[in-house]
């Protein structure tokens, strides 16, 4: 998702009316709060695991955390050395599911915050998809066992399909008519495998919002925010948290809510980013219920503007009392001091080298040694800023972008940049063709696909493409702008120079 605009401050005539709006939800909103609510606390979760029976090609295990919380969205780990053992730590806000990728398969398991969960996995088994590859042991154990069986089951069936230009009620109808029919094949589904009732109920939660996130293409804008929560999708309420779909769907609603009101769109389209946030907190507020349901909505929105300009945050007193939940509150401030200060952040030599990549040296592909690519790139390139491009052949925001490249190398020209191009999750053949066709200049490596897993959870990465930013002292620069953002992006490559 492209980056919204950088938030500027501009006043105009209507800010008034917008602040004794503001007072009118504020009034509500204390009211609402008074009775006592459950503070969320994040807890402490152990995931852990072994590895039996280990294919050669498939020494990589990658832990997604499929937390929206989070700033960390997963761990990886080479299994080669560590005997096959897997140990992580990831706190934990709401009980839900999560995956391990491994041997290019996902295993989808539960947990409830300050669970301690162990896995023993058989490599070949999971290869060949077998229900008995994975058996669980700690806490929810049984639970695990048949929800792994489920969505082994459930995933591999067919997406149903819905007709996007179809009138509202026809539109919901179509949805209605295939959560019934899932309803049978749940029920079926028991009858044969004895499952119990907290999964079964878990099981047609997590296929609605399955569903629900195939929905975006309805063709009728207007009426998107009444489709995606209609009481089908029983949106409002809190148990939808225990699927990791369910907060995509949040987001999916509250794009749907800012795009069907024309002034909230106009406000930022003329960059008054003050006032469109004020109409955005009560487009909320009237449309939403006070819960964790509205803090997620309105939480992921700020994470938005406010990653653009963080000040904003102290300019609109009211944010720190809109939250049903302080722990939102907490978050947005620790997350706002982290943009203001904005300090370059030191790369950590782990001793923890990559094997499986591999790079483009006239023409010919050279594999490296077993590396820790970061240190690696910057030992090569010493005392060079280097600009990373993290991109896959089929992503076409990749390619897109790349087709600013030849202004910036132009710009550049003669300076101590480097722009370097590492491709992920790709066929080695794609990476050759897409570089010869799209004329990719810089320095390009390719990773298999265990280097693929291991980069993109010891850095981070969630999606394509991403970018990253290495000043000449070898330190990672935060909120770095895209290749399309020429103007900020050579701005901030000059900072680093200078």
């Amino acid at each position: 998702m492209k980056k919204e605009n950088a938030m500027i401050e501009k006043i105009n005539m209507g800010e008034q009316k917008i602040a004794f709006s503001m007072i009118v939800v504020l009034i509500v909103l204390f009211s609402s709060c008074s009775s006592k609510r459950t503070e969320l606390q994040p807890k402490r979760t152990i995931i852990s695991g072994v590895v039996k029976n280990m294919p050669e090609n498939s020494t990589a295990l990658v832990v997604n955390f499929c937390d929206e919380l989070s700033d960390e969205q997963r761990f990886a780990q080479d299994l080669t050395l560590s005997d096959g053992k897997f140990q992580v730590v990831h706190d934990y806000v709401f009980a839900q599911n999560l995956t391990i990728r491994y041997a290019n398969s996902f295993i989808n398991f539960y947990v409830i915050p300050g669970d301690s969960v162990f896995l023993t996995i058989d490599g070949l088994k999971v290869k060949q998809h077998q229900n008995d590859a994975v058996t669980f042991s700690g806490d929810n154990a049984q639970i695990n066992e048949q929800l792994f069986r489920w969505t082994n089951y459930v995933y591999k069936l067919p997406m149903p399909e819905f007709n996007p230009a179809a009138a509202q009620g026809d539109f919901l109808q179509q949805i209605k008519q295939c959560f019934d029919a899932m309803h049978d094949t749940i029920n079926a589904y028991s009858q044969r495998n004895a499952m119990n009732d907290f999964v079964k109920q878990w099981a047609f939660t997590d296929y609605k919002f399955v569903v629900a996130n195939q929905l975006t293409d309805y063709e009728d804008n207007a009426s998107q925010w009444d489709v995606f929560t209609d009481s089908i999708f029983d949106v409002f309420n809190e148990q939808n948290f225990q699927t990791m779909y369910f907060p995509i769907h949040l987001g999916f609603c509250l794009n749907a809510l800012v795009a069907r009101n024309t002034e909230i769109s106009q406000q930022f389209k003329q960059k008054e980013y003050k006032n469109g946030i004020y109409s955005v907190i009560n487009e909320l507020t009237e449309k939403t219920p006070t819960g964790t349901v509205r803090d997620i909505m309105l939480y992921k929105f700020l994470l938005r503007g406010l990653g653009e300009m963080p000040e904003l945050y102290d300019s609109i007193p009211e944010l720190q009392t809109l939250f049903s939940q302080p722990l939102f509150i907490d978050k947005l401030q620790s997350f706002v001091r982290e943009k203001i200060t904005n300090a370059p952040k030191p790369i950590p030599v782990t001793g923890e080298p990559i094997k499986g990549i591999s790079y483009l040296e006239n023409e010919s592909i050279v594999a490296l040694s077993d590396v820790e690519i970061l240190p690696y790139l910057i030992e090569r390139y010493k005392d060079k800023v280097l600009y990373i491009d993290v991109w896959a052949t089929w992503c076409g925001p990749c390619l897109e972008g790349m087709k600013y490249a030849p202004t910036l190398h132009k710009y550049f020209a003669g300076k101590d940049v480097v722009f370097v191009n590492l491709c992920l999750q790709s066929t080695a053949e794609r990476w050759l063709q897409t570089i010869k066709k799209n004329t990719i200049e810089g320095e390009n490596y390719y990773f298999d696909e265990d280097a693929t897993k291991l980069f993109m959870g010891k850095q981070n990465i969630n999606g394509f493409p991403a970018y990253m930013l290495i000043d000449k002292e070898g330190k990672l620069r935060s909120s770095v702008a895209g290749l399309s953002n020429t103007p900020s992006l050579i701005e901030q490559i000059n900072s680093c120079l200078n």
